[in-house]
């Protein structure tokens, strides 16, 4: 999402900190996802690659949780002060009705966000591109930062798909589920990302259902009604039949766990392995649908329309993989139940979830409408701080079917 930014006429911090920035060398990433060991530089250049261009202060927030000191700390602090001076230049005034208001940057951060004072390599994001630069030029002037309310607006209305054998809901406001069946596939890739390797074989052994899309934003307010979840953000959550998002690992923990207890049936997140089987389809090629991009096939930047800067399209825009599931590839980056490991190099091969006690961090899966085609693979595997919001991530559900 675009940050567009008010005038200023003096030196700000933001100028400060680009021409700062003007000395240091710009570090190449090589991979998609994880980067080099013990490189909490290029995590951070990853991070801020992943939000500068955003148009909400929240994110901001979330780096600076990550990296307070950070070499974009400056950067940061000026743009949240741009876009609530922005916010606030454009508020309706007391004889009009106020629009709904936007929540404050601090309500992304759940309290259970690990302190400030954390290791940088704890907050990690994607980055947006496979060699992201960072700009030595501060961003030239524009208009105001639009209030939510004033963003483009996406179709509103859900897209309905003809049900698929095995499709089953459980409840009006539940997400619909596609039946998956046991077996096995090869789990990985031999790209030149470590994160991906080693390719092992993955045996899954009973079936499970999965969500025919990632949960929407009119679902999860369900479970908001029923006092059992987060509220989203509004700002970022105003399309209803988009995915929601700006939701941390344990939001979506405090989801499924309303699910069940609504549903009397047992839903979880995902395992990694269930959910690299469920979005390849039985496919062994790069993406589902071949070795080479297409557009149409996902919601990312450069993967073809339907596609806004402002958020991801309304669930179901694009073709289902063979197993009928939307958008498992863009949208919104899917938490799964995993901890991060650096590699495959020791993975359960069962397909259970590789889970170690006081993990924070956790496995993220699919891309988001921001990245490129570049992040749209079926292999590709990213990792983000349980606590935290971050308005890329979303989640898509499983439920057992012993």
């Amino acid at each position: 999402m675009p940050w567009a930014a008010s005038s200023l006429h003096s030196p700000s911090p933001d100028s400060n900190a680009a021409i700062a920035l003007q000395n240091d060398s710009v570090v190449t990433l090589h991979s998609r996802g994880i980067l080099p060991k013990d490189s909490s530089e290029q995590y951070e250049i990853a991070f801020w690659n992943s939000i500068k261009d955003s148009n909400y202060p929240a994110d901001y927030e979330a780096y600076l949780k990550a990296y307070p000191n950070g070499r974009f700390a400056a950067l940061a602090h000026a743009r949240i002060d741009r876009l609530r001076a922005a916010a606030s230049s454009t508020a309706p005034s007391a004889a009009t009705p106020a629009a709904p208001s936007a929540a404050p940057a601090q309500a992304a951060v759940r309290p259970s966000t690990p302190a400030a004072s954390a290791s940088p390599a704890a907050q990690e994001h994607p980055v947006t591109t496979p060699k992201p630069a960072v700009s030595a030029a501060p961003p030239a002037p524009g208009p105001a930062a639009p209030p939510a309310a004033a963003i483009t607006a996406v179709a509103q209305k859900p897209i309905t798909h003809p049900p698929v054998a095995g499709e089953s809901r459980d409840c009006a406001t539940c997400p619909i589920m596609i039946a998956v069946s046991a077996g096995s596939f090869s789990m990985g890739s031999s790209t030149d990302d470590p994160s991906e390797k080693p390719v092992h074989h993955v045996s899954i052994g009973a079936p499970f259902a999965i969500g025919k899309y990632a949960v929407t934003v009119d679902q999860w307010n369900a479970c908001v009604a029923a006092n059992a979840c987060q509220k989203l953000t509004p700002e970022s959550n105003t399309n209803k039949a988009a995915p929601a998002r700006d939701l941390s690992w344990d939001d979506a923990q405090q989801y499924v766990k309303w699910l069940s207890k609504t549903t009397g049936k047992p839903y979880r997140l995902p395992t990694e392995a269930e959910w690299e089987y469920a979005g390849r389809g039985g496919t062994t090629t790069a993406y589902w649908w071949g070795d080479q991009m297409r557009k149409g096939n996902a919601n990312c930047k450069d993967c073809g329309d339907p596609w806004h800067k402002e958020g991801p399209e309304v669930a179901g825009s694009f073709a289902p993989n063979p197993l009928g599931l939307y958008d498992m590839n863009g949208g919104v980056w899917e938490w799964t139940a995993d901890c991060w490991h650096n590699s495959y190099q020791g993975a359960p091969t069962d397909g259970h979830a590789w889970d170690s006690p006081g993990c924070d961090m956790r496995v993220i899966r699919g891309g988001s409408w921001r990245e490129g085609g570049g992040y749209m693979l079926s292999a590709t595997r990213f990792k983000y701080s349980a606590g935290v919001r971050q308005s890329q991530d979303g989640v898509r559900v499983v439920k057992d079917l012993r």
